[in-house]
């Protein structure tokens, strides 16, 4: 045997032998830091990096437990664990962008700037980052530079909406420059109008709307009527109506029919899929009433509005429901068909006529409809009060006080109108 081989092969053996056992150590050594990181407590993370140093996760962990817990040095504490996270991982933006928020919270602006630039340079469109640097800069009344971070934050993530606008607001940024930070992105703006909406700020909203308008992209709906109830809330009647103005310029093949002539009413025969907003129909459901469109049994058109109640509810029911621009001081005549099939209770069903803003001004009620009949008109005629601009017209049946008061069967209701008493002569 040649003697050099062997202690070659030996020599050989021994270093994978330690080449292995090293290995087997240091995955102990990492098993036993992820253990203690699984704790995520300032303590947990302090060990863990005491069994693996090389990891800049750690270093993270510790930073981040240390500026949740408000005890004296944790500032400090924090700012150095950063600081070892990033020399552990230069690279990684976000370890920069945490150095730059201990670093702000210490007192430290110059240096959290720096921090924040770094991560920024890393990766420039970080919606994370962005925010985090906006929230910083306006913290320190940097509005014009905080503009560009918050634009970049909004379109990079649609889960920081909410807060940018509220961020943006609460700092006193003006409204115009809040919509130059917009992003080109129709669902931004959307969300911006709601946010608007939801605090009661329709001045501004209204611009955001010109704007949504103006654009070639579809219109969030469901963000328009929205809006449109916002104005109704704040019995805003013109805007109301000049929303819905825009909203069948724009938006032709998705809304419904104007209606013909002096005809108030939107699609009275329900011969279209209602909306669910606006001026058109809004049908809500309710436990104890089916609605459908019915194309067996139609008194004009193709189909009728059927409500079907199960017999198992005392209902207050007033769950169809249009709003209807009117004129003021001026006659009117309401109409409507209605069929009833084993409507039973002594309450059945009604249609009620009413200011949508006073109905002191203007309530009115057709007779009771129950038990079985056919086609029936249903009539009411009426003048506008000075102020009235926006009618209810609903559809209603009110709970009975009876023993027997639970209400079932069916009601088909049919060419609803509302037009202008002299034109209704004719």
């Amino acid at each position: 045997m040649n003697t050099s081989k062997w202690w070659l092969g030996q020599a050989g053996r021994l270093c994978l032998a330690a080449a292995l056992a090293t290995c087997a150590v240091q995955a102990g050594r990492m098993s036993v830091a992820s253990w203690w990181a699984h704790k995520d407590t300032a303590d947990g993370f302090r060990k863990a990096e005491r069994w693996d140093s090389s990891n800049p996760d750690y270093a993270v962990g510790l930073g981040r437990a240390l500026m949740s817990e408000e005890m004296e040095g944790d500032q400090r504490g924090s700012v150095l664990a950063f600081e070892r996270a990033v020399a552990l991982g230069p690279m990684r933006a976000e370890n920069w962008a945490s150095l730059g928020e201990a670093r702000a919270s210490a007192a430290d602006p110059l240096v959290a700037t720096l921090a924040f630039r770094r991560a920024l340079d890393l990766f420039p469109k970080s919606p994370a980052i962005n925010w985090e640097f906006a929230n910083f800069l306006i913290r320190r009344g940097e509005l014009e530079g905080a503009s560009i971070p918050l634009a970049l934050a909004l379109a990079g993530d649609p889960a920081l909406r909410e807060g940018v606008f509220d961020l943006a607001w609460r700092a006193g940024m003006m409204p115009a420059k809040i919509l130059k930070i917009l992003p080109g992105q129709p669902e931004t703006a959307s969300a911006y109008l709601d946010y608007l909406v939801s605090t009661g700020r329709l001045d501004a909203a209204g611009a955001v709307w010109r704007g949504l308008v103006e654009s070639s992209y579809p219109i969030d709906l469901g963000a328009a009527f929205r809006y449109f109830d916002g104005l109704l809330a704040a019995r805003q009647a013109d805007l109301m109506v000049g929303v819905w103005t825009d909203l069948a310029r724009h938006e032709r093949m998705r809304m419904p029919l104007p209606p013909t002539g002096e005809e108030r009413i939107i699609d009275g025969g329900f011969e279209q899929a209602p909306l669910g907003g606006g001026f058109d129909w809004r049908m809500v459901p309710v436990d104890g009433a089916a609605m459908s469109f019915d194309p067996s049994m139609a008194h004009g058109g193709e189909r009728s509005l059927a409500i079907r109640f199960d017999g198992q509810h005392n209902l207050d029911f007033t769950h169809v429901t249009q709003y209807v621009p009117v004129m003021s001081d001026t006659a009117y005549r309401f109409a409507a068909y209605a069929r009833t099939e084993e409507i039973t209770s002594d309450s059945g069903l009604r249609i009620a006529v009413y200011d949508a803003f006073d109905r002191q001004a203007l309530s009115l009620e057709t007779p009771n409809l129950a038990g079985t009949s056919g086609w029936q008109q249903q009539q009411l005629a009426f003048r506008t009060g000075p102020e009235t601009k926006i009618l209810i017209v609903q559809v209603v049946r009110h709970p009975s006080r009876k023993l027997d008061n639970r209400i079932s069967g069916t009601v088909w209701l049919d060419d609803f109108s509302l037009v202008p008493m002299a034109l209704a002569n004719h």
